[in-house]
């Protein structure tokens, strides 16, 4: 994988770590979980920051920043420079830097020697001050750099250059968060100057510069060593292979001696040894006499190394400075601990791609395939409709004259059983709950402590002690949560399950629903065997068990099938033969949505909002007020808020001009100030002309009140007229044919 960085490191080499992906990638940036057989770490080494007053002004750079200006952006670091560095690679990016144009004062090396001969050839030729065994002391100016003074590693002597820039480097230091996050056992080495690998975890191997390594073939040969190793855990047969490679890289060029100076000979105060937190040597120095003698606990005294970079700059210097002022104490060099990420990604990358993680109907597929357009609605995934046109009038004109289907699965639906069933039930629905019986579905509504309405749904009694009842789509994942939290001081003795998942809904609904029943059932399903508001409970072709009401949502002959989801596509599909002859067809949620405002019904959410209580919306019959023993949920306020004045009230409007546009929902209503707003609003094929239901103030809820709507889309107005509700069949004859 390219463009891919460690996240972490776990047991049996699960290694976590992200990609970034490119132009013509699907994302930006994903997260992966490898589990690797065998790991090969060869992250080579980065720059330890040397640490001198000042090290934080601007100009003041490590060399490979410098170098990289340089060699990747074509911008030179500065005119004129001073290195003070403890690396022969920082000796290599002196003379390229020279030959591209910089000007270069001074290069000091904090190495007594060691250096490479041929590269102190090099420097002579170009005349560039060389100064061993001396290091960056203090760096002068504040917006700009101005000069740096240099001075021996003992502080004994001093010198000060004029320059813009210093290029300042200790040495180098082995990238080794990976190995520590595998748990990998790390020791100082006293040549190197590194903390190396003692011991690895089974099947991972280090390989490259972070051994210490500087010769090309050296470092090339680790490299075949480690990959040989990592290829025979796989089950390749290498023994011959590896023992050859181990031979010949115990003849080549080992670990060279590298720098473990860490800081110039300052009192601190100005010597930043952690970016991130503004920590100082002179931090450091606080925290050692305060007793702190560990640099996990240093660390944490003084913030190093805990801010973005987690410790990627300090994590070295840290524990070899902490060190210095222990040496006679015969205490371990012990690295700072690493934790992922390795490497900071975004939250968003942990997640994972942008699923849309929904539920499902058992007859999602067959709606799909019916060229159903799928939409998300609360946590499910739904038919909106079944064409291009997203007014659905051939939908619903087909249920107002025909039979249509539609799936109304994601109702919540729930049992509850036992001695107090009744008791909880009385609780958190306003009627009256004692009058459900074992024929006849009961609607109701649940309100908060407000008196705002919450929920509704039917109710039916199964048997002693044993109801089932619906919610609303959007509270069926809160229903059990909130009847048990308003009976939880009384003991009572009832169950409740949520079958929202274990049963699915068809609604089979127009004038002709009856017809295709009859063709699936022998059971009366006529209208004075089975009339509206009834619940039955038989069989489809005498094997799939249904719960049926008789119910009129759509304004409609209707009868909702409950079934057990494991029969639902089964059932699903008998519906569909049965119903061909007369050409039943599916509708979806935007041709529901028609039907039912034209019958005056409301959806939670649409004709309500957080504020509207059951009188706002016409419905306190069904507030039954004699049982203060229930102590229903939201009783008191819906006493207090009865008579309430200037409370929203819901009404039904015409517009005054037949042939104009319905107003956009949320359209505020107005005079000289906002009266109310639009809550729902469609053009009626039934009525053939725009409709629609809005929240106002009670001097705007007469009928033939004049309403002057104003939308966000310009200055010209629409008008309507109050009418009284429902639309359509007000007497409700077509629910009960």
């Amino acid at each position: 994988f390219v463009h891919t960085a460690m996240i972490g490191a776990y047991s049996n080499n699960l290694i976590t770590a992200f990609q970034t992906g490119n132009k013509s990638d699907a994302f930006d940036e994903r997260y992966m979980e490898i589990r690797a057989k065998s790991v090969v770490v060869a992250t080579g080494c980065i720059e330890r920051p040397l640490l001198f007053d000042n090290n934080d002004r601007p100009g003041v750079m490590q060399v490979g920043c410098a170098h990289r200006l340089a060699q990747t952006y074509g911008l030179l670091p500065g005119e004129n420079a001073v290195f003070s560095v403890g690396h022969d690679l920082g000796l290599e990016a002196v003379l390229d830097l020279y030959d591209m144009g910089v000007s270069v004062a001074c290069v000091a090396d904090v190495r007594e020697d060691g250096q490479d001969p041929h590269l102190l050839e090099k420097l002579t030729e170009r005349k560039i001050p060389f100064m061993r065994g001396w290091t960056a002391h203090t760096a002068h100016g504040s917006k700009t750099l101005e000069k740096v003074t240099l001075s021996t590693l003992s502080g004994a002597q001093h010198r000060e250059f004029d320059c813009d820039t210093l290029v300042a480097s200790a040495g180098l230091t082995p990238v080794t968060g990976p190995l520590t996050l595998a748990q990998a056992k790390l020791a100082y080495d006293n040549h190197t100057g590194f903390f190396l690998p003692e011991k690895l975890p089974e099947k991972m191997y280090a390989a490259g510069r972070m051994l210490g390594l500087q010769s090309p073939l050296s470092i090339e040969t680790s490299g075949k060593l480690a990959g040989l190793s990592a290829a025979a855990d796989c089950g390749t047969s290498l023994e011959h292979e590896i023992k050859q490679t181990r031979e010949e890289l115990r003849n080549l060029a080992g670990p060279v001696r590298g720098s473990k100076f860490v800081t110039a000979p300052v009192r601190g105060q100005k010597s930043f040894i952690c970016f991130d937190e503004d920590t100082t040597v002179k931090n450091i120095d606080q925290a050692i006499q305060a007793g702190f003698d560990a640099p996990e606990l240093i660390k944490r005294f003084t913030a190093a190394g805990t801010g973005p970079g987690q410790g990627g700059i300090p994590g070295h210097n840290l524990p070899l400075l902490v060190s210095q002022w222990h040496t006679d104490s015969g205490l371990a060099v012990q690295p700072t601990t690493v934790r992922p990420p390795l490497v900071p990604t975004y939250l968003a990358t942990y997640a994972g791609a942008k699923h849309d993680m929904c539920k499902r109907t058992p007859a999602y597929e067959s709606q799909k395939k019916a060229g159903g357009v799928m939409q998300r609605a609360g946590v499910w995934k739904r038919a909106r409709r079944f064409s291009d046109d997203i007014r659905c009038q051939e939908e619903v004109e087909n249920v107002r004259s025909n039979v249509g289907i539609l799936d109304a699965s994601t109702l919540g639906k729930f049992r509850i059983f036992g001695p107090d069933a009744l008791r909880a039930l009385e609780r958190v629905y306003v009627g009256d709950m004692s009058k459900v019986s074992e024929a006849k579905i009961r609607y109701s509504a649940m309100c908060n402590e407000d008196g705002c309405l919450l929920d509704d749904g039917v109710v039916v009694r199964r048997g002693e002690n044993d109801y089932y009842f619906t919610t609303s789509t959007g509270r069926a994942g809160q229903t059990v949560e909130w009847i048990r939290y308003h009976t939880r001081y009384e003991n009572w003795d009832f169950s409740i399950v949520n079958l929202t998942d274990a049963f699915g809904v068809i609604n089979l609904a127009g004038p002709n629903a009856r017809k295709v029943l009859e063709k699936l059932t022998d059971a009366d399903v006529s209208n004075a065997a089975f009339p509206f508001a009834g619940y039955r409970e038989f069989a489809i072709r005498d094997t799939i068990p249904v719960r049926v009401m008789r119910l009129g949502f759509v304004g409609e002959l209707s009868f909702e099938l409950h079934v057990p989801s494991s029969f639902m596509q089964t059932l699903w599909e008998l519906i569909e033969d049965a119903g061909k002859p007369l050409g039943i067809r599916n509708f979806g949620l935007e041709a529901q949505n028609l039907l039912r405002m034209e019958k005056g019904h409301v959806i939670i959410g649409s004709e309500s909002e957080q504020r509207t209580t059951l009188h706002d919306l016409g419905l306190g019959f069904l507030w039954y007020r004699d049982k203060p023993q229930a102590k229903t949920v939201g009783a008191v306020a819906l006493r207090q808020t009865e008579h309430q004045e200037g409370r929203l009230k819901l009404i039904g409007f015409r517009m005054e001009d037949a042939s104009s546009r319905s107003p956009k929902v949320g359209s505020v209503i107005v005079d000289s100030t906002i009266r109310g707003y639009v809550c729902s609003a469609r053009h009626s094929f039934a009525l053939n002309e725009p409709i629609g239901m809005a929240l106002a103030e009670p001097q705007l809820a007469d009928t033939d009140t004049r309403l002057e709507i104003f939308e966000d889309s310009g200055d010209d107005r629409l008008y309507a007229k109050v009418v009284p509700m429902p639309f359509y069949d007000p007497e409700g004859e077509k629910l009960r044919i």
